[in-house]
């Protein structure tokens, strides 16, 4: 065509020629290439010439205003052959496959309706048959390939159209094209479901008797496993419903004939594919997290655009709302992963049930995707076909509340076109080293937000509330998403004097985490957040996260960890890495240790208290505060000696480690930051009867802050001072 004229390509074998080249626009065709595609082996003599000759005569369609000697721009020679300089989007032919790759794709997440669309497109471009007027062997190999797709796209469209419940808008065009083509069962096929589903099950009956008949004239055959099944499903009044219009047009064929059937999964046909919706509600009142869901929403985009398959890992302490934070990120993606949304709570970390395995999990997610896979299946096989229905579909896959990647990963997509979001207590360094998911770690809420959050939890139960009140509850409630609802809760419950009087009503957080059990739900209770990840701990590890909650100050050392657990430092290592893999301590920017909120080292003292002995208490204290009254005694040596002449300490109980100082910076570093534990170790010795260190410790302590506010100096001044850590 130029412009809306159509141009005259001359003889049969000169258009031969053109589609030898149309069919590999922008590559060079050799010319034995083209003697094979025009002339196959019943070339003459002059092919050559002859190639030469319609080449030329071609330029001239093409280009009639070229100078006769000016390279050509269309139809380029390099030597050994030719190429047709056309972009590919001109050619109907190369269009029309196009239009059917984006449908191959569309039928796997779009929407029916969407994927008819852009079939009718496909189909429009045809005005006749396919290279009409053209001979050779390339000619009619490409036109029997055209046709043949060409003819599955309209039984396609059909098939959609009859699970979109469009069935009478299609039995007048496939009657037509079952006597044009009438040994293509599959067309037989469908005009039989229109029949039916339209309530003409005579109809359906009657064409079925039809073609049986045909089939047994002509070529002496009955007909396929599917038509046959198809028939004995109207007899029976089996045939399934049609599925609904906005569901993902995946066709799967089933049977001997090669196309789809439609019966219910089970029944020997395909599987109908739904369009999962699993996504938990929404947290009312969502508060915060806008660095967070920005982080995100840059991750997805940039793996859309690289074409990557995205797992997000989305981890933090418990209570510090990673569910939640997944859910609301989930709902504003819905519109960019038509396909579905799965959602599956992995029981990671749970009171009630141990965690999912694998194997169940797959069942669980394929039986949301429509597919009951059989019971002898393993997990293998359920991987793989979980794979296989997910690929090319727009799926979000929000796996909540994981223990170990070792779970996580049977249960990844192998396609771009999911997303799959993950939720853990534990860091899960495995989805990040080997998978290449991005982490993102939540934190306690920034004060503003756990402002806005228990605002908003007040608001609703009593109206407005004061700044220093919520200011309170926030500190109780430790900005701990969950902790701030249920403290904001349970003040408001409490009172009927009105909001004047509420500041008497705001619960401790010790108090919280023993009563904040509601009524009914235990799983709403901090201390069900936390003892679910409790249970999950080795039992060294637990004991480690016992004997810290023992531990009186906010912030503490490798060293203080491994005295109080009575271990080595490398074992003290590997078990608090445990713990800090788990979200349970964290690190301070000083690089010191401390549990990741005060909520949660009141629960670790609660179950100290519930769950071990007296004696083993008293142990473990005793241990901690001899180890701070013997390094004390050492810095007070080294900064005061002359001032402060003090007796030798006591003895030290075995295993219990001094810090030596190599000078008297480290000295006084130690003490300033020891200071506030130095202080709850007094405490401690007082309630556990640990008397020498009860009653020497004090001394220590006033003498440093005496030295400090008098400004005393320390060690003489020519006096050594080395560098670096104190040692043991």
């Amino acid at each position: 065509m130029r412009g809306d004229h159509e141009l005259d390509l001359g003889s049969p074998t000169q258009r031969s020629l053109f589609v030898a080249l149309a069919t590999r626009p922008g590559t060079s065709v050799s010319r034995q290439e083209l003697i094979n595609a025009v002339w196959g082996g019943n070339a003459p003599t002059t092919v050559e010439s002859s190639i030469y000759t319609y080449i030329a005569r071609l330029r001239r369609i093409f280009e009639p205003l070229r100078p006769p000697r000016a390279p050509s721009e269309m139809l380029v020679g390099d030597g050994t052959g030719y190429m047709l300089a056309l972009d590919p989007r001109s050619i109907d032919a190369q269009i029309f496959e196009q239009h059917l790759d984006s449908v191959r794709h569309l039928q796997r997440f779009g929407p029916w309706p969407q994927v008819v669309e852009r079939l009718d497109t496909a189909l429009s471009l045809w005005r006749g048959p396919a290279l009409g007027g053209v001979v050779g062997p390339l000619a009619d190999a490409e036109r029997t390939r055209l046709e043949e797709l060409r003819f599955t796209a309209i039984e396609d469209r059909a098939q959609l159209l009859l699970e979109a419940d469009r069935a009478g808008e299609i039995i007048g065009d496939l009657s037509g094209l079952v006597r044009t083509h009438p040994l293509r069962e599959r067309l037989h096929y469908l005009l039989m479901v229109a029949h039916y589903r339209c309530g003409r099950r005579a109809d359906a009956l009657k064409q079925f008797h039809s073609v049986r008949r045909l089939l047994i004239r002509e070529l002496g055959i009955e007909p396929g496993e599917d038509l046959r099944r198809c028939h004995d499903q109207i007899l029976n009044g089996t045939l399934s419903s049609p599925v609904p219009a906005d569901s993902p047009a995946t066709l799967t064929s089933q049977g001997s004939g090669g196309f789809p059937t439609l019966t219910p999964h089970g029944s020997g046909g395909f599987p109908v594919f739904v369009v999962p919706a699993q996504l938990p509600r929404d947290v009312p009142g969502f508060t915060g997290r806008r660095e967070e869901l920005r982080r995100l929403e840059e991750f997805v985009s940039a793996a859309e655009v690289l074409g990557e398959a995205g797992v997000i890992l989305v981890s933090g302490a418990p209570g510090v709302g990673k569910s939640a934070l997944a859910v609301r990120f989930a709902r504003g993606l819905t519109d960019r992963f038509q396909g579905g949304q799965l959602h599956l709570d992995l029981r990671g970390f749970s009171n009630e049930a141990e965690p999912m395995e694998p194997a169940e999990a797959l069942r669980h997610l394929l039986a949301g995707l429509g597919s009951v896979p059989d019971p002898s299946e393993d997990l293998q096989a359920l991987s793989s076909r979980y794979r296989s229905l997910v690929t090319g579909r727009r799926i979000l896959i929000v796996l909540d509340n994981a223990r170990s990647a070792e779970q996580v990963r049977p249960l990844l997509p192998g396609d771009p076109s999911c997303l799959v979001l993950v939720t853990s207590r534990n860091r899960l360094s495995g989805l990040t080293t080997r998978d290449g998911a991005l982490r993102v770690t939540l934190d306690l809420m920034p004060q503003d937000d756990a402002v806005t959050l228990v605002k908003n939890v007040i608001r609703q139960a009593s109206g407005e509330a004061e700044r220093p009140l919520v200011d309170r509850l926030c500190q109780v409630g430790d900005y701990l998403p969950i902790a701030l609802r249920i403290a904001a809760e349970r003040m408001t419950s409490r009172f009927h004097g009105g909001i004047a009087v509420a500041t008497r009503t705001i619960p401790e957080r010790e108090e919280l985490l023993e009563s904040a059990d509601t009524e009914c739900d235990e799983q709403s209770s901090m201390r069900s957040v936390f003892s679910s990840s409790y249970r999950a701990l080795p039992a060294e590890a637990a004991e480690m996260f016992r004997l810290m909650g023992l531990h009186g100050g906010s912030t503490f050392d490798l060293v203080t960890a491994a005295i109080m657990a009575d271990v080595d430092h490398d074992r003290a290592r590997r078990t608090v890495d445990f713990l800090l893999s788990g979200h349970l301590l964290r690190i301070t920017p000083c690089n010191r240790l401390r549990f990741h909120d005060d909520m949660l080292r009141a629960y670790a003292k609660d179950r100290a208290m519930a769950e071990m002995s007296y004696r083993t208490r008293r142990a473990a204290v005793s241990r901690l505060v001899t180890h701070y009254l013997r390094t004390a005694d050492a810095a007070i040596r080294l900064l005061y000696p002359a001032r402060y002449p003090l007796p030798p300490p006591p003895l030290a109980p075995d295993g219990v480690a001094t810090l030596r100082f190599g000078s008297a910076e480290q000295a006084r570093t130690w003490f300033e930051r020891e200071l506030p534990n130095l202080s709850a170790a007094v405490r401690q010795a007082g309630a556990y009867g640990v008397c020498p260190v009860r009653e020497r410790l004090p001394s220590l302590i006033q003498s440093f802050l005496r030295g400090r506010s008098e400004g005393q100096p320390s060690v003489p001044a020519n006096s050594p001072r080395p560098e670096g850590p104190p040692s043991m």
